[in-house]
Formats: C-alpha cells, sequence, structure tokens
C-alpha cells in the first residue's frame, strides 16, 4: 500500500514550516486529499512528483528524483530511436515503453509514473482517448501527460491540451524538450557524461 504523509509528515521531511506545506496544498500545486476527518493526506508518488517539478531535492525516504517515464507508440522503430535519443540521460530519466495504449491505461496505474508519453495516432486506442481516461482517475492527477504526433499542427495541441495533455510534439521528439517540461535541462558535461541543470524560475 502506498505510504501517506500528513502536513507535518512533510513539514519534518523538507525542514519548512507546516504553514507552508498548507498553502502548497491550498494552491494546487500539491496533490492532496481530506480523510473522512477532514485531514489532509498526500501520497508519497504526489509529493514526489511535486518536488521534481518544483526543483527541490527528493529525500531518501521517497525514493529515487529519477523522472519515470512511460513511452506509448505502435511503432517499435520508433520506440527503439527514443531509447537511444534518450540513452545519454539514463541517470535522469528512467523509461518504459509499450505499443499498445490498454497496456499504457494498466502501466500507468501500476508504475505511477511521472510523465506519459503517447503517440496520437495508434490502432487500439489513440492518444487523446489514453489522456482523457487518465484524467478521469484522481489517483493519477499528478502524472504528467505529453503528446507526440509525426504530423504536428496546432489544431492537435489544442486538441491535446482539452484532452488533459501539457503539451503536444513534434516527432521526433527531443529528449532535452521532454526533460524541460519536467523543469529539467540536460547538459554535457566536459567529459561527455549527461548531467542535468536546473532551470532558472
Amino acid at each position: 500500500m502506498e505510504e501517506l504523509f500528513t502536513t507535518h509528515d512533510i513539514s519534518r521531511l523538507l525542514q519548512v514550516d507546516p504553514s507552508t506545506v498548507s498553502k502548497w496544498i491550498d494552491k494546487g500545486i500539491l496533490m492532496a486529499f481530506r480523510t473522512p476527518g477532514r485531514h489532509r493526506r498526500v501520497r508519497s508518488a504526489d509529493l514526489r512528483n511535486f518536488l521534481i517539478a518544483h526543483r527541490m531535492p527528493v529525500p531518501e525516504e521517497l525514493g529515487s528524483g529519477v523522472i519515470r517515464l512511460l513511452v506509448v507508440d505502435d511503432e517499435k522503430p520508433v520506440l527503439d530511436g527514443l531509447k537511444r535519443a534518450f540513452k545519454p540521460f539514463e541517470a535522469q530519466v528512467e523509461m518504459t515503453t509499450t505499443t499498445s495504449g490498454v497496456e499504457a491505461l494498466l502501466l500507468v496505474s501500476e508504475q505511477r509514473p511521472h510523465g506519459l508519453l503517447v503517440d496520437l495516432s495508434m490502432p487500439d486506442i489513440n492518444g487523446y482517448e489514453v489522456c482523457r481516461r487518465i484524467r478521469l482517475r484522481q489517483q493519477l492527477e499528478s502524472v504528467k501527460l505529453i503528446t507526440m504526433s509525426a504530423r504536428h499542427s496546432p489544431e492537435l495541441v489544442d486538441q491535446s491540451i482539452k484532452a488533459g495533455a501539457v503539451a503536444c510534439l513534434s516527432k521526433p521528439v527531443d529528449p532535452m524538450r521532454v526533460m524541460e517540461l519536467f523543469h529539467v535541462q540536460p547538459v554535457l558535461a566536459m567529459n561527455g557524461a549527461a548531467q542535468v541543470k536546473r532551470i532558472e524560475p
């Protein structure tokens, strides 16, 4: 069962005042729910996602700060290409792939990734519908949805946003663009090893 945190748990963990945690929740930037007794609770996955999105250190108690990304495309060569493209940043992005929209819906519930990158045109269930179904599940509200298409256009962007996505990217997808959506900018160190530089607000 997923661990739940109170506002006081979070204040202790992050060394901030409990009122600060309450403000994050009230503003809707930290996902939380209320128990029947009206007490606030935050799921560990939602707290992790919040910290990553706001460029804050992830405590060991919450596990890795690596971005978990589920990628969905019915064309295996596209998935293979994305794996190669993200290879230099494997220390920052943990990628899982599937060729099925239906399987993606199962995986996103099981794995609770930080983000989902989904192709709009797939035979079993298209990317719009995948996004819509995920957005209907309150427990998956923290998953960042991103669509992609080889026929990128303003209309596709608009439809993607309406379906619940934060962006629609043109294929082939640029890994740096994806990581920027998670507020991290990949850069290469002098020795060629991938590192991450935080984007200033």
